[in-house]
């Protein structure tokens, strides 16, 4: 007998082996650090084609109103700033928050404001100057709960909702998947991707849009050290043989550039999905 699919259950069971496997405590204790929330603002501006893709790829007015839900440090939210009336950015990671008030005001940004606060912990009568014209999440729904995450954009949004999420393994993902059977004895967990997303919208009724791209992923180090300090959190590194392990994997798929440096690039796959928020009801 058929029996339907709880598609939520499949995306909490998945967030939370994936949170496990990492061992990060969730995505806004990972950029409690103003240091690397700085870090991981330079490389998304290496990567200045995700950015222009999204932005490009958004209905926006110099009259709209935007809500950023987890806007980092501001990537997309202070751009955005210069070309709408004014925009919300929520982001929980101290880190994140500090470096996205300084890129604003370097840019000269003033109508951007920022809530502290987790999506799932927002009030949007007390946190919010809503309804928004647009309501964008992008590569940011490390949410355990989507359905309701997703409820809660369509409540607040007047126009349109947008959500950009991965599908299959990324770039970055390979190399966990390479080392975490050497590093902790076991195969890497992967998080939900947007097969599983779909169904969750699917099952509540909306029916998106979707575009589907693939897009180059670079970063850089100055040297393999750097590139073994930058990822011994990311990866549990704890012990000198698993930094040994490690480094021989950087040091043979970090690529040398003719400047001195080395270089990771990958393709990852990348999705857009988007409705009017009047088919979330």
């Amino acid at each position: 007998m058929y029996r339907e699919i709880d598609w939520n259950g499949v995306w909490k069971d998945l967030y939370e082996k994936n949170t496990e496997t990492r061992g990060n405590g969730g995505c806004a204790s990972v950029w409690a650090s103003r240091e690397k929330a700085r870090m991981f603002l330079t490389q998304s501006r290496e990567n200045p084609e995700r950015i222009r893709h999204v932005i490009e790829s958004l209905p926006l007015r110099t009259d709209s109103t935007v809500l950023d839900i987890g806007a980092g440090p501001g990537t997309l939210s202070v751009p955005l700033a210069g070309r709408v009336a004014r925009v919300t950015a929520v982001e929980p990671a101290a880190g994140m928050a500090e470096v996205m008030e300084e890129y604003a005001a370097e840019e000269g940004v003033s109508n951007l404001s920022i809530v502290r606060k987790r999506w799932e912990d927002i009030d949007p009568a007390v946190d919010l100057d809503g309804p928004y014209d647009l309501v964008v999440a992008s590569y940011s729904l490390g949410m355990p709960d989507i359905k309701t995450a997703v409820e809660a954009m369509c409540d607040v949004s007047s126009g349109w909702v947008y959500l950009f999420w991965f599908a299959g393994t990324t770039s970055w993902e390979q190399a966990m998947v390479d080392l975490w059977p050497g590093l902790h004895g076991e195969e890497f967990r992967f998080g939900p991707k947007v097969d599983v997303l779909w169904n969750v919208l699917y099952s509540m009724g909306i029916y998106p849009n979707v575009e589907t791209v693939r897009m180059e992923h670079t970063r850089r180090f100055s040297s393999i050290d750097t590139a073994v300090d930058e990822f011994r959190e990311q990866y549990r590194i704890t012990s000198p043989a698993q930094e040994a392990v490690l480094r021989e994997y950087l040091a043979a798929n970090l690529r040398r550039e003719n400047g001195g440096g080395f270089l990771h690039s990958g393709t990852t796959t990348r999705v857009r999905l988007w409705w009017e928020a009047n088919g979330c009801r």
